[in-house]
């Protein structure tokens, strides 16, 4: 977006007449968004100013949402203090979704009923049942003026105020009105009907803007989202299983559970008592609300006594003041400390996501009952929408507005912990790892406003995607010197194959660590040379005996265990020449060659099937990872890409 300082005429809510002179604050040329604020460019920043957001058609809010988290950037520098309302028209005038916030947070979306679409019918049939349609409207047109306040304050609701700021002229409404019960008015309101647009010629009356009450932007769930439904026992089955808490039996016969730090080792007796007297639930355990809980150790001085305790069907114990809030619940999950407790409020199948409120308590010494407010927990396995900002708040905003919905009494700003399972966030221990969390941050209803900021908190996936990248870079600028390192080498290599014209295939040989020639005839004869066995090209030419005739590197034979044709082959090659008889008083260069099974001949003479540039630079370089069919273009590919990602940055720090 680019900011303009021309003053351009905006086209009112109908879309016919201009409204006033307004400044174009923003244009997004990607999703074609005129950004429009009333005044000029230099007195529109008011401490209350009102936005329009005009796009020829409005069928996705994903091009919304974009353009509320990109708004306060520009807002905060220009008009920080201001209090802002705003609606999104489409190329005809209808309202697509409105809002209120201040200049740091656009506020929620607050789309408009679909339902105004479905009515407009409906005033078509009763136009047409009216045999003769002009004394019918005349009448109305007199009274245009008068009957508009009168409906628009009878019916009282916000959702029908807000339509009438937005959308068409009222006179076009009234005909319907005046035909039709008073119940049928606020949706026809809501839409102008086109069949009746003879009327128009008398906006002026209802143009006038009416305010927008914050009632309107409050949230709804995600329609996806899915609640809860709490299980039989209501988690009583963690409960009883978890190591660090035991059931006791009061004096009425009803079962409690207790952190196991509050019995003495020494004695294993204990005093408890509760008031008042209630009978013991179905399934034995305590279960209500009781004025006085109280527990101690017998001669000592050890106890406790909780005032005013709810003790829930899990068999946990919160205040009262907390009580609202559990009940109809069913615990999720214990930490296995016992100090963190979850209940799931609903699922949002399309994130895969599970949303929990979370209660904590202290766990020095003896585990009290849970008395804060809760914190927000969301588990899911896809941390993609971490990584950008619009996707990451529009995720916080529906797990926002399905606590509202599900829990409308915790909703306040408080920690948000969203991560790809419990485990990582309660370690049993004291090691815990970042690994599978996602973020951390805070978020939720401050002074009637949702309030959520991306720039705060801890982004664990977003730490990880730039480690993830940091290490790339580092990986890919490695490369690029390797591979650097390896042009030159191959430059070198092919400037000294001048000297062996002819002879190219048998000089990559011997580069490559394969032997091409017999030594001198003192070190054939040197037992000590019979120690190990080398890769050597021979070219097999016959059979006799027990050897096999060879004529490359030189006239000579070689000893296999396996059958040879005559063919070119590479070999490891053992000599032997000092222990086989001499042949008409002369030694003859003689090798024994190996092979793991059946040896497998050359398809090429000379074996340059074999041998390559890429082997003698595999050799010399072996962490390069190339191979016989390297060429210099793949080399030149990861020079490219270091110089491209070099560039990028260096441009993105412009």
């Amino acid at each position: 977006m680019k900011n303009h300082a021309l003053a351009l005429a905006v086209v009112s809510a109908c879309g016919l007449v201009p409204q006033a002179y307004s400044h174009e604050l923003a244009y997004s040329k990607s999703e074609q968004i005129h950004v429009l604020v009333e005044g000029d460019a230099t007195n529109w920043c008011k401490p209350e100013i009102a936005i329009t957001m005009q796009r020829p058609v409005w069928d996705d809010q994903k091009p919304l949402n974009g353009l509320l988290s990109k708004l306060p950037f520009i807002l905060g520098q220009e008009c920080p203090s201001a209090k802002v309302s705003w609606k999104a028209v489409d190329a005809k005038g209808a309202v697509y979704a409105t809002g209120v916030g201040t200049a740091t947070q656009m506020g929620l979306a607050t789309l408009t009923a679909a339902p105004a679409v479905v009515e407009a019918p409906v005033a078509a049939p009763v136009a047409a049942e009216t045999p003769a349609p002009a004394p019918v409207v005349a009448p109305v047109v007199a009274q245009a003026p008068a009957p508009v306040a009168a409906p628009v304050a009878a019916p009282a609701p916000a959702q029908v105020a807000a339509p009438v700021v937005v959308d068409a002229p009222a006179p076009v409404v009234a005909a319907p009105v005046a035909q039709a019960p008073a119940a049928v008015a606020p949706p026809v309101v809501a839409q102008a009907p086109a069949p009746v647009a003879a009327p128009a010629p008398i906006p002026a009356p209802v143009v006038t803007p009416v305010s927008i009450e914050p009632a309107v932007v409050a949230p709804q769930a995600p329609k996806a989202a899915i609640a809860a439904a709490p299980t039989a026992d209501f988690g009583r089955s963690l409960v009883v299983g978890n190591k660090n808490l035991m059931t006791i039996t009061d004096g009425a016969g009803c079962k409690w559970l207790l952190s196991k730090t509050a019995m003495d080792s020494s004695d294993p007796s204990i005093a408890f008592a509760s008031s008042p007297a209630m009978p013991c639930a179905a399934s034995g355990y305590a279960e209500g609300e009781f004025d006085k809980v109280r527990w101690s150790i017998p001669n000592t001085y050890r106890g406790d006594s909780w005032n005013r305790a709810y003790v829930h069907p899990s068999g946990l114990m919160f205040s009262q003041s907390t009580a609202p809030v559990v009940k109809g619940k069913a615990l999720s999950y214990l930490s296995p400390n016992a100090d963190q407790a979850l209940f799931e409020l609903g699922e949002i199948p399309a994130r895969s996501m599970k949303v929990y409120l979370a209660f904590d308590r202290s766990r020095y010494r003896v585990l009290t009952p849970f008395n804060s407010d809760p914190y927000y927990v969301a588990v899911t396995t896809n941390e993609a929408f971490a990584l950008d900002p619009v996707q990451y708040k529009q995720a916080v905003t529906e797990i926002f507005q399905l606590i509202k919905t599900l829990s409308p009494t915790t909703a306040r700003v408080n920690n948000l912990f969203i991560a790809k399972n419990l485990d990582t966030l309660y370690p049993e221990g004291y090691s815990s790892s970042d690994d599978l969390k996602i973020v951390r941050t805070r978020m939720g209803e401050n002074r009637g406003e949702f309030y959520f900021d991306v720039r705060e908190g801890t982004n664990f996936s977003q730490r990880r995607e730039e480690l993830r990248v940091r290490e790339a870079r580092r990986q890919l600028e490695q490369q690029a010197r390797l591979h650097a390192r390896i042009l030159e080498r191959y430059e070198q290599l092919k400037n000294g194959m001048k000297a062996f014209e002819g002879r190219e295939t048998e000089a990559l040989a011997q580069m490559a660590g394969i032997k091409v020639a017999f030594p001198a005839p003192m070190v054939l004869l040197n037992p000590s040379s019979s120690k190990s066995a080398e890769p050597m090209m021979i070219h097999v030419t016959g059979k006799r005996g027990d050897f096999y005739d060879i004529d490359f590197p030189r006239k000579g034979r070689v000893q296999a265990e396996t059958d040879l044709e005559e063919q070119w082959y590479v070999l490891y090659a053992a000599n032997m020449t000092p222990y086989v008889p001499l042949v008409d008083g002369r030694a003859i260069p003689t090798y024994r060659v190996y092979s793991a099974g059946i040896p497998e001949a050359c398809a090429q003479d000379h074996c340059a099937d074999r041998v390559s540039f890429g082997v003698v630079l595999a050799k010399e370089f072996p962490n390069a990872g190339i191979d016989f069919s390297w060429t210099p273009d793949v080399s030149q590919q990861f020079v490219n890409a270091w110089q491209q990602a070099s560039a990028q940055v260096e441009a993105s720090s412009l």
